[in-house]
């Protein structure tokens, strides 16, 4: 865990004390442990930056010039450089132990006799140098990938790397307190230019008082995927960030039949249908989505004459009685003024400057979550719905509704919203304050067991950082369909925001779509990529009627691992082709490599090199591997996987360094081969026996693939702590062995197989 802290920062930047600092002339120099080093040129007011021999930074600034600099030591883990003006306003730039990054604050004072109000405030620039031209350097945010030499502009972060090498830089905002933090690029001749920027829209400071700034880093990393993944664990850390499990299930809004928020009597038999089917491989939730509730944008109670007429707590008992957590879809900040509830109430809502309720296009009236009594109303729907109704699985939409901010879906791209044009009942608190407010109230009433879905962010990406720490988890992807094209783009977008799952929240890329006019083959690839990613897996099917080939693709992709895949040649494709999971919690270690043909019309040679995964070395230099959907062994191999995948097809294939004995590859129960099922597996060299322990599912037939190098291995014999149903079946195969059981309980099981040497064939 990183030895930093809001608190931390927050002291240094007031009262951090001088201590004895390396100095040279006008230049003040810290560093740390990792090979981090600030060289200060008071002269000139500049600093350069290294990482090791790496100088990343050749040319840096503050938001101001001018000040007095000194160098302090907080504690033994934390050192820095502060500039103090004039004014009182100072400028931090930090080195702490554990956190890789140059870290940059900044203290905002108000000496003068009247009320100031900050919109946008520049925090640090500076000119990078990682040895990479622009003309080979790839740039990534949140709306995308460009060449270096475009100018870019992005929410929360932004990366540049040599996709070659793979090394590079990551700078982000670690906070959005107050303020919505903006990163961008530019093209200074040869190099490139990274700076950041807090967009508060209206902060007021008052006279005399001082407000403090949220926090940007910026860092350089051998392995830039390293260094986005160690961006958001520092986020995790500094926002405090801690999550329920991550879930899996089924939500009613693209479902046909019986989509939208489907009503109580095709909930129950698709509660009935999923306790008798499909809990068993980890499905828990229900979901029911908008049109439940009584007007379009009031969710204080059900329509009397709708879908649920019975009311919604009926149908979450049936739902929690199935053994299942049920879910429902609200907007919380989101309503209609215009209701009778409101007649006496209207100051409940956000005002415009003239004075009008503060609507947005689609999801309503903004409600004020500066005012007490708008908090108090909404914590009673919050609570009504999880401690009265019984939903404990919550996806709250149209987020940005808490910001008072123009909608600019579905397009990530950075532009202007007319951020700090609202007119909230308490004018101290900025648009972002009044938005975490509101997601801190929803969790308070609802409590602490609910799972809390954000969606979603590209309706206006502010809500990305704005949401650190406050939700469960977060839709990153566009609304999907049963159409590839749809599909693409949350591929994308819950691609190039990979390194926040599992970390920050959990990605939802929008949900698991099985039906015509996808073919099988783009079906498996989309349950493959959530499956591999770890992503959050909410099918969206009637799950009833879909056909046994693609209801197996909902059971082999739940329950959700834990993990976070990354995507190996993230820096190289919008659509990332090369996918790479790996598990270290038990003795084994196991890696998943999944290859993508996102083209729906053409068939495409994928190769993914050994030497861009992270794969553990190999004694005999070679690898071999499982595919998951063709069940067959792949390999062995030395340098590359390459394979020629079919139109909108996939390749999910486990891999292993190659053995001179018998050894487990690969397992039929989930596309993840092993990292949800098997939890032990040993081998004994005296008696030939690779042993091992499984969760298997009742009367699901549960298939263990060796491989067996040389093809002269054969099962002698085969142990069980469990009564199997009907004798195990035992298949040679080109690459090795397979074992087929079938249990009627669901449970851990204890296998023991014994080979037997037989001479090469």
């Amino acid at each position: 865990m990183y030895r930093f802290s809001l608190f931390v920062l927050s002291v240094v930047l007031c009262c951090g004390a001088a201590v004895g600092a390396d100095r040279s002339g006008d230049r003040l120099v810290v560093s740390g442990a990792g090979g981090l080093k600030v060289v200060y040129d008071q002269a000139t007011g500049s600093f350069e930056a290294w990482s090791g021999d790496v100088r990343f930074i050749s040319q840096g600034e503050l938001r101001r010039a001018g000040g007095k600099a000194r160098s302090f030591e907080m504690n033994p883990f934390t050192k820095g450089i502060e500039v103090s003006y004039e004014d009182g306003s100072k400028d931090s730039i930090l080195i702490s132990q554990g956190v890789p990054f140059i870290v940059f604050g900044s203290r905002y004072q108000n000496n003068t006799k009247e009320d100031i109000i900050l919109n946008k405030v520049g925090s640090a620039s500076v000119v990078t140098d990682f040895g990479v031209s622009l003309s080979d350097m790839k740039v990534l945010g949140c709306d995308g990938l460009t060449d270096g030499g475009k100018g870019r502009t992005s929410f929360s972060f932004l990366s540049a790397t040599d996709p070659a090498t793979r090394k590079g830089i990551v700078a982000g905002w670690l906070t959005h307190r107050r303020g919505s933090g903006i990163v961008f690029s530019q093209a200074l001749g040869d190099k490139l230019g990274i700076g950041g920027r807090a967009e508060y829209g209206r902060l007021l400071i008052a006279p005399g008082q001082s407000a403090d700034s949220e926090t940007f880093v910026i860092g350089y990393f051998d392995d830039v995927l390293d260094g986005l993944e160690k961006y958001a664990d520092a986020v995790a850390e500094m926002n405090h960030v801690r999550l329920n499990p991550a879930t899996s299930g089924y939500c009613t809004w693209y479902s046909n039949p019986h989509g939208g928020a489907s009503d109580q009597v095709h909930m129950a038999e698709m509660a009935e249908f999923c306790e008798r089917e499909l809990t068993k491989y980890g499905f828990e939730v229900l979901q029911i989505d908008d049109k439940w509730q009584i007007s379009g944008r009031d969710f204080t109670t059900h329509r009397g004459n709708g879908p649920y007429s019975k009311g919604m707590k009926a149908t979450a008992e049936k739902i929690t009685g199935a053994g299942m957590k049920a879910g429902i879809w609200y907007i919380p900040f989101g309503w209609d003024h215009t209701r009778a509830i409101f007649k006496d109430h209207q100051d409940w809502f956000v005002k415009t400057e003239g004075g009008e309720p503060y609507k947005v296009r689609w999801a309503g009236t903004c409600l004020d979550m500066t005012h007490p009594e708008a908090r108090d109303f909404l914590s009673e729907v919050v609570a009504r719905m999880s401690k009265e109704w019984g939903y404990k699985y919550m996806k709250i939409d149209g987020l940005w509704t808490g910001l008072a901010a123009k909608i600019t879906y579905p397009s990530p791209t950075y532009r202007e919203d007319n951020l700090g044009d609202a007119v909230f009942h308490d004018p101290s608190k900025t648009n972002l304050q009044a938005y975490r407010d509101g997601l801190k109230l929803v969790r308070e009433a609802a409590g602490d067991d609910v799972f809390i879905l954000g969606c979603n962010i590209a309706q206006n990406m502010r809500t990305l950082g704005a949401s650190f720490g406050r939700v469960d988890g977060m839709r990153v992807g566009r609304d999907i369909g049963a159409n590839w094209k749809k599909i693409l783009p949350c591929v994308e977008m819950g691609s190039r925001l990979y390194f926040f799952h599992n970390r920050v929240w959990y990605n939802d890329p929008d949900c698991l779509m099985l039906r015509n006019p996808l073919t099988l083959d783009q079906a498996r690839s989309w349950g493959s990529w959530i499956a591999v990613s770890g992503q959050l897996n909410l099918v969206s099917e009637w799950l009833p009627d879909l056909p046994a080939e693609r209801l197996d693709i909902v059971k082999r992709s739940m329950p959700n691992h834990g993990l976070c895949g990354r995507p190996i040649d993230l820096f190289e494709n919008n659509h990332p082709k090369i996918w790479q999971l790996t598990d270290t919690r038990t003795n084994v270690r196991r890696d998943v490599v999944a290859l993508f043909n996102w083209d729906a019309k053409q068939a495409q040679k994928v190769t993914a090199g050994l030497d861009q995964l992270d794969l553990p070395p190999s004694a005999t230099g070679k690898y071999v591997g499982y595919e998951y959907w063709s069940q067959t062994f792949v390999g062995p191999f030395e340098d590359k996987i390459e394979i020629e995948i079919e139109p909108g097809a996939c390749k999910v294939i486990a891999v292993r360094p190659l053995l001179e004995r018998p050894f487990l590859v690969s397992t039929s129960r989930h596309i993840t081969q092993g990292i949800v099922d098997v939890v032990e597996e040993s081998w004994d060299a005296t008696t030939l026996t690779l042993t091992g322990r499984s969760k298997v599912v009742a009367d699901d037939p549960y298939e263990l693939r060796f491989a067996t190098p040389g093809n002269e291995w054969s099962i002698e014999s085969s142990n069980w702590n469990a009564e199997t149903l009907g004798d195990p079946v035992i298949k040679a195969v080109s690459g090795g062995l397979k074992l087929r059981s079938q249990w009627r309980d669901s449970g851990t099981v204890k296998w023991k197989v014994r080979f037997k040497k037989d001479g090469a064939k």
